[in-house]
C-alpha cells in the first residue's frame, strides 16, 4: 500500500481517503473554492467556478475511474494542480470540464468559446493517442502546443494526477505511461518553463520504475535530513547577517531535494549519493537586478567561490526564458553550497513559466514568449521536409535531450544537444557557416570538426569558401537539424567534381583570454607585460622572448625602450573566440566586489567568474571572468569600472 509520501503535496485542504487498495486524495466543493480564494481569483472569475464545479458534479454523477475513485474528484484535483500554478481562469475552467459528456453548445453558451476550444484540443491528443503512430501521436502534441499552449498545460496537470493512482493499473501499463512520462511529458514541461509539475512528474514517474532506488535516496534524505538542515539554517542566518543594512532579502530558504535529478547525477556523472555537494541548496530573492548581483558580490568576499560553478542565466537567460544566478560557494567548515539568486518575478517564471507568462502578458512582450516555443517549429519543419523517422530523432534530441549551453566570440548564447560537436554548432550559427566550416575554437584553442563541445565554451568557427559538405559529416554531427542541412547540400553537391582546400594547422594553442595579436606572427601566444599592464586601445608594441612568447608593452614603458630593436607590431583584437580574466586593485571595503559585479552586468557583460582577497597595505584585490562582445565593449567596461570608489588599478591577464 501507498504511504502518504507517495503523493506530491498540492495544498493543505486536500485529506486522504483509503480503500482495500488505494489511497485517493478527496477535495470537495468548498475545499476546491476555499483554496482558489486564496489564489486571488476575482468574485466574477470565483462565480464561474461554483457554475463549473455545479455543472461537472451533476454531468459525471456516478462516473468512476479505473482507480474506483468518482471521476468528478479527479477533474477538481487537476482544476486544483492549475490553479496552484496561478492559471487564467479559462484553463482552470478547462480542467473542471474536459470529458464532461455535454454538447459543445452548452459549454460554448455557459463558459465561452475560449475555454470550449481548450476542451476540445485535449479531446484531440486524448483521441490521437488510441489509434496513431507514434510519430504521428508526438506531432500531434507537438502541434497542439505549439497552436495553444495551454492545452498541454491541462494535459500535463492530468498526467500529473494520474500518476498518483497509477496502481490500479497492470503493472506492464504502470511502467510504459512512467517511463512515457520521463521521456516526454517532463522533458517538455521543463521545455514550458514548468519547474514544480516537472519535478512532480519526474519523481512520481521515476518512483514506479525504479522503487528500490527511490527508497535509498528518499531514506538517505531523511537520515541526512536533521544534520542538512542546521546547516542551511546556520548559512542562512550568515547570509542575513553579511546582507544586514547593505540589501533587503525578499526571501531566504533551503531549496527542496529533487530526487530524479539526484539519481541522474549518479548515473550520468557518476557522482555517488554522499558526494552531491548541492543537496545544499538555498535560494535567496532579491527586488531587483542590480540587488542580484549586490549579493553574488558579498557572497564571492565573504566565502570562497568554487571554479567554473558561476552561471549568469540574466545577463543570458536561457532558452525557455528562465534567469537566475547560480554559483558554489564553500563555507569555512567546508561545506560546498549551491545558492541560486533571483528576483520574485524571475522566481515566479521559473517555476510556473508559461502560466506567469499569462498573469504578465499586458507587461512583457509577446515576443518573448514566442521564444520559448520557437524551438517547436524548427521539429515540426523536420517532419515536413524528412518524415516520421528523421522527426522522432529530431524531437528525442531536440525536445527530450539534455542541453549544454555555448557561446559565440561575441557572447551569444547557444543550445546545444550534450555530445554536439563544433560542426553542430557551425550549423547552429548558420547553415553558409556551416556548410563552409573546416574548424574552430574552443575556449582559444584550434581544434578539429569532430570536437565535442563542452558546457560553457566559447567557439570560433573558421570558414573556407571553397570548403563542402561530405558524407563522413553524417558521422560527426549529433543533432538530426545538422544532418538535415548536411543531406540536403549533398543532395545539390552530388555532380559537382570535389574540391581541395588546405587543411587547418593545430600550430601554437593561443593563451585563454589573450587580448593581443601579432601582425607578423599571428598564431603566437601574446601576453600582456606585468610591468606596464597596457590597457585596451591603448598604444602598444611586441617583443619576441626566448619562450617563443609575444610579451606586450605599452610603447613608452622603460622596460621595452631598452629592448626597441627587437619589437615587432602587434594589435589589439577586434574581437574574442574566449573569456577575457582582469582584475581590480582598489582600498578595502564592504561591498567592492558586488559594486564591481553589478558594474559589469550594467555594461552588459556575463560574469563567468568572480573572487575577491585582501592584497595587503588597506587594499583588496578582485578577479572577473566576462565574455565581451569586442574591443570597444572591453574599452567602455574600464571607464565605468575606473570610475567607481577607491579604485586603484585595472589590468588584464
Amino acid at each position: 500500500m501507498f504511504s502518504n509520501r507517495c503523493f506530491c503535496k498540492i495544498s493543505s485542504s486536500l485529506t486522504f481517503k483509503y480503500t482495500n487498495t488505494l489511497p485517493f486524495l478527496i477535495m470537495n466543493k468548498e475545499e476546491f473554492l476555499s483554496y482558489c480564494k486564496t489564489q486571488k481569483y476575482t468574485e466574477a472569475e470565483l462565480f464561474k467556478l461554483v457554475q463549473a464545479v455545479d455543472l461537472a458534479q451533476e454531468s459525471l454523477l456516478g462516473k468512476k475511474r479505473l482507480t474506483g475513485e468518482p471521476f468528478y474528484e479527479h477533474n477538481l484535483r487537476v482544476a486544483e494542480i492549475l490553479a496552484e500554478n496561478n492559471s487564467p481562469i479559462e484553463i482552470v475552467l478547462a480542467g473542471l470540464l474536459h470529458r464532461l459528456p455535454l454538447s459543445s453548445n452548452v459549454i460554448k453558451d455557459k463558459f465561452g468559446a475560449e475555454v470550449l476550444a481548450l476542451i476540445q484540443g485535449i479531446d484531440e491528443v486524448r483521441e490521437i493517442k488510441s489509434k496513431n503512430t507514434e510519430a504521428e501521436v508526438l506531432r500531434k502534441v507537438l502541434l497542439t502546443t505549439l497552436k495553444d499552449v495551454r492545452v498541454i498545460f491541462i494535459v500535463l496537470a492530468n498526467k500529473l494526477d494520474n500518476l498518483k493512482s497509477i496502481e490500479a493499473l497492470p503493472k506492464e501499463q504502470q511502467n510504459k505511461i512512467s517511463q512515457e512520462v520521463l521521456d516526454v511529458y517532463a522533458p517538455l514541461a521543463n521545455r514550458l518553463g514548468l519547474e514544480k509539475i516537472r519535478m512532480q512528474l519526474e519523481n512520481l514517474a521515476f518512483k514506479n520504475l525504479n522503487p528500490r532506488k527511490y527508497r535509498e535516496i528518499e531514506n538517505f534524505l531523511k537520515e541526512s535530513s536533521e544534520n542538512r538542515e542546521k546547516n542551511i539554517v546556520k548559512i542562512i542566518d550568515l547570509i542575513k547577517r553579511l546582507t544586514q543594512n547593505k540589501i533587503t532579502l525578499v526571501k531566504i530558504k533551503g531549496r527542496p531535494k529533487h530526487i530524479y535529478s539526484i539519481y541522474k547525477k549518479m548515473t550520468q556523472r557518476g557522482v555517488p549519493l554522499h558526494e552531491q555537494f548541492d543537496l545544499y541548496g538555498i535560494r535567496i530573492l532579491v527586488p531587483t537586478e542590480k540587488d542580484c548581483y549586490t549579493l553574488l558580490g558579498l557572497l564571492h568576499e565573504k566565502f570562497e567561490p568554487i571554479p567554473g560553478r558561476l552561471k549568469d542565466y540574466i545577463a543570458s537567460p536561457k532558452p525557455n526564458l528562465y534567469q537566475s544566478i547560480h554559483t558554489v560557494i564553500k563555507t569555512a567548515d567546508g561545506k560546498m553550497i549551491e545558492v541560486q539568486i533571483r528576483t520574485p518575478e524571475m522566481d515566479e517564471f521559473a517555476e510556473e513559466g508559461v502560466a506567469a507568462h499569462w498573469k504578465y502578458k499586458k507587461l512583457k512582450s509577446d515576443e518573448s514568449f514566442e521564444k520559448r516555443v520557437s524551438w517547436l517549429k524548427r521539429i515540426l519543419e523536420v517532419q515536413k521536409k524528412e518524415g516520421d523517422k528523421e522527426f522522432l530523432e529530431s524531437a528525442k534530441v531536440d525536445v527530450f535531450g539534455d542541453y549544454i549551453y555555448c557561446y559565440t566570440p561575441k557572447g551569444m548564447m547557444k543550445e546545444m544537444p550534450v555530445n554536439s560537436t563544433l560542426l553542430d554548432f557551425a550549423f547552429a550559427v548558420h547553415e553558409q557557416i556551416g556548410i563552409h566550416a573546416i574548424g574552430g575554437k574552443i575556449n582559444g584553442k584550434f581544434v578539429p570538426l569532430r570536437t565535442e563541445l563542452i558546457n560553457g565554451a566559447v567557439v570560433e568557427i573558421i570558414t573556407n569558401k571553397n570548403q563542402r559538405p561530405h558524407r563522413s559529416w553524417l558521422k560527426i554531427v549529433k543533432s538530426p537539424n545538422s544532418r538535415q542541412k548536411i543531406r540536403k547540400h549533398l543532395r545539390d553537391f552530388e555532380k559537382l567534381p570535389d574540391l581541395r582546400y588546405t587543411a587547418l594547422k593545430k600550430s601554437v594553442s593561443e593563451e585563454d583570454g589573450s587580448l593581443v595579436s601579432s601582425v607578423d606572427y599571428p598564431t603566437s601566444i601574446c601576453v600582456l607585460a606585468k610591468c606596464c599592464h597596457a590597457l585596451p586601445g591603448e598604444d602598444i608594441i611586441g617583443i619576441v622572448t626566448k619562450r617563443r612568447v609575444v610579451s606586450v608593452h605599452k610603447i613608452d614603458c622603460s622596460a621595452a625602450l631598452k629592448e626597441e630593436e627587437r619589437w615587432i607590431k602587434v594589435k589589439w583584437k577586434d574581437t574574442f573566440n574566449y573569456k577575457i580574466r582582469f582584475a581590480v586593485r582598489a582600498l578595502e571595503r564592504s561591498g567592492l566586489l558586488a559594486d564591481l559585479l553589478h558594474t559589469v552586468a550594467q555594461a552588459g557583460f556575463e560574469v563567468k567568474e568572480a573572487k575577491a582577497k585582501l592584497y595587503g597595505n588597506g587594499e583588496m584585490e578582485c578577479f572577473i571572468a566576462i565574455i565581451p562582445r569586442g574591443l570597444d565593449h572591453v574599452k567602455e567596461l574600464v571607464k565605468r569600472i575606473m570610475k567607481l570608489k577607491g579604485m586603484k588599478k585595472i589590468y588584464f591577464e
